[in-house]
């Protein structure tokens, strides 16, 4: 097992989020010159987050563990190519982001469709899990709107800084947000129609 690969496996599960320390350019430039431990503090610094984004795309620990993993994996394969040192954090989110729609994407080829109305069963007073249903309608947003809401309402980021993230302009992150929520309004006024989701 390479240093690297050690460095991913022991401290991914830490979910520990140092921010004290270097900045992430000495960090950077550190792990260039090929300081091992120079990476490690990256990954401490940012795999919580890292890991949350890719767990409220994918809805599942095990396939957020991988892509948190393997977006660390590619960050230190291309940390060379880095242009702007200071920019990791948006770099990391971005690899992640890519990782995570291509998996959507994969997996959506090789799922059969599923009936969102047989998954979700009813509440004692006859009545359907308001939580459950929103869960399940950003669930069922294309990725790059999905994308969208993770990184600015479920992440708390703001518009510059959600753009930066995605690789977008700010407005593009807005016209996103503004479609993912026209869809996710019709997707619960269906829900809460009876008539299932979309």
């Amino acid at each position: 097992m390479t240093a690297i690969a050690k460095a991913l496996s022991s401290s991914l599960y830490s979910r520990g989020n140092d921010v004290d320390g270097p900045s992430d350019a000495a960090l950077v430039a550190r792990a260039r010159r090929g300081d091992p431990s120079a990476f490690d503090g990256i990954v401490r610094r940012h795999q919580t987050r890292i890991y949350n984004l890719a767990y409220r795309m994918l809805r599942n620990r095990d396939d957020a563990e991988d892509i948190t993993q393997e977006a660390f994996l590619r960050a230190f394969e291309s940390l060379p190519r880095l242009r702007d040192q200071a920019a990791v954090s948006a770099w990391i989110s971005r690899i992640a982001a890519n990782l995570c729609v291509n998996w959507l994407r994969s997996r959506a080829r090789s799922e059969v469709p599923v009936d969102p109305a047989d998954l979700q069963p009813d509440l004692p007073g006859g009545g359907l899990d308001p939580a459950a249903d929103a869960r399940q309608a950003v669930d069922s947003l294309p990725p790059r709107y999905r994308l969208a809401v993770v990184a600015f309402y479920l992440e708390g980021r703001s518009y510059d800084e959600a753009a930066r993230n995605l690789g977008i302009s700010v407005r593009a992150l807005k016209t996103r947000l503004y479609r993912a929520r026209n869809m996710l309004r019709h997707n619960l006024r269906e829900s809460s129609d009876g008539g299932g989701m979309t």
